[in-house]
């Protein structure tokens, strides 16, 4: 019985070190909870840093809110899949280091090791959680205006001036025969 109680008390430590202490969510009527919204702004902190050289930071840029608008944008499935990359990328370091905690609890270096070794781990899965989180990350950080000005980035619809050119020219099935 003692036994049992230990593990149960160990168990209970474990999981409420592991899950508490992200503190209040920054984002209110969101679909991203407290603990996911803390844990994606330590993301795209790592990622863009506020003295990195573009002048905002990935918190300062919204991430989060974009991330949020995101899920809220998905089909179920991939709100899932998020989520679980969200965790995933969170837990990581407990396994693969530098050192045993979470990603939100690791220093700005601490978090970009984290990271690099994550990007160039010999372990395929790694590899493609971190491509994908730097893909959501980057979408974000770049769908900000104040971002997208300093990067001198234009929204061009036809960027390459062929205008009704390509479609006039674009073969299809169709004959005469059947429109």
């Amino acid at each position: 019985m003692t036994i049992t109680l230990f593990f149960l008390v160990v168990g209970l430590t474990a999981v409420l070190w592991l899950f508490s202490g992200y503190g209040a969510p920054t984002l209110t009527c969101a679909l991203l909870s407290a603990r996911e919204q803390a844990i994606v702004t330590s993301f795209a902190n790592a990622f863009f840093p506020p003295d990195g050289p573009i002048p905002l930071s990935g918190a300062e840029a919204e991430v989060p809110r974009y991330f949020d608008d995101y899920l809220k944008r998905s089909a179920r499935v991939q709100r899932v899949l998020i989520r679980l990359l969200i965790l995933y990328i969170e837990l990581e370091p407990l396994i693969f280091g530098p050192r045993f905690s979470r990603f939100s609890r690791l220093s700005r270096a601490e978090q970009i090791a984290a990271l690099e070794s994550a990007g160039t781990s010999s372990i395929y899965f790694r590899r493609v959680a971190f491509i994908s989180l730097r893909a959501l990350m980057t979408m974000a950080y770049l769908a900000n205006a104040t971002v997208s000005t300093a990067m001198r980035m234009t929204q061009a619809a036809d960027p390459f001036g062929f205008g009704d050119q390509l479609f006039e020219r674009t073969p299809t099935n169709r004959s005469e025969d059947h429109p």
